[in-house]
């Protein structure tokens, strides 16, 4: 008889190491995607258009995708704001904060950039109930934000 020879159990770790080149804060608004771009257009004079793609998260299995409504907006000096709903049919974006209904993402800014002053213009929006602000790399899930 052959005696059984135990087999080594190999596991990889793999670590995601993502540059978080934007900032962040979590909205809590109870009214629709579009009913609150609407009010960030006003208080930004910017011009959210909502993505004929949303936001899409893959969760796991083949064919099972969650889609989140993703609008975008630009200003004269080159900033770029995204609005990404936290909350779909089939998931939530960042299960860690899932009081959060959007996430107002702001990219390609310069030093010069009031980002307190940004928050303090959407808690002035009468239909938001909270903002806060977030830092992405203190959030499990971040990557789960990142597009193109």
């Amino acid at each position: 008889m052959i005696p059984a020879v135990a087999a080594k159990k190999i596991v990889l770790k793999f670590e995601e190491d993502y540059d978080y080149d934007f900032l962040l804060a979590g909205v809590i608004c109870s009214y629709k995607d579009y009913r609150f771009c609407f009010e960030l257009n006003e208080a930004f004079d910017l011009s959210f258009k909502r993505s004929e793609k949303s936001h899409s998260l893959f969760l796991g299995k083949p064919g099972a995708n969650a889609d989140f409504s993703f609008y975008s907006a630009a200003d004269r000096y080159g900033i770029n704001y995204y609005v990404i709903s936290n909350k779909s049919v089939q998931a939530t974006l960042i299960p860690e904060k899932p009081d959060f209904d959007y996430f107002f993402i702001v990219k390609d800014y310069g030093a010069q950039y009031d980002f307190q002053e940004a928050v303090k213009k959407i808690k002035e929006i009468q239909m938001v109930t909270a903002v806060s602000i977030l830092d992405p790399t203190k959030l499990k899930s971040a990557s789960n934000l990142l597009f193109d």
